[in-house]
């Protein structure tokens, strides 16, 4: 499967809508615990997202939004979600080259695309 084109994560521009995530059948029966897994990371994401954004404990909150990123990354990767997988290695990338000031807004917007990926395959 191709995967799509997400470098519009670095820059605000446009991103493939999330609602044509496909997922292989045969690992259709292990996205139980991926979502659950995927949702509570969604969650931790944001919350750290905002508190780096607030300047609070902004080294260690990024950290650990390196952390979340890849372990998205990984996940996806594992189920077959190539999209998810693309799409998590952009903002990785992008978290790395994006000021500080710029990289709350890609963040969110990752997990908006995500949390609509795994809404659209529940």
């Amino acid at each position: 499967m191709k995967t799509r084109d997400f470098s519009g994560i670095r820059c605000n521009g446009r991103l493939p809508e999330p609602e044509n995530l496909t997922v292989a059948a045969d690992v259709r029966d292990l996205l139980g615990d991926y979502f659950d897994s995927t949702i509570s990371l969604l969650e931790e994401l944001e919350r750290v997202t905002l508190e780096y954004e607030s300047g609070t404990a902004r080294n260690e909150n990024a950290a650990a939004i390196k952390r979340i990123l890849h372990k998205l990354k990984g996940e996806a990767g594992i189920i077959g979600l190539d999209d998810v997988h693309e799409l998590c290695h952009e903002a990785e990338s992008a978290f790395e080259e994006l000021g500080e000031n710029r990289r709350p807004d890609m963040l969110l917007r990752l997990k908006d695309w995500v949390y609509a990926a795994v809404q659209t395959l529940m």
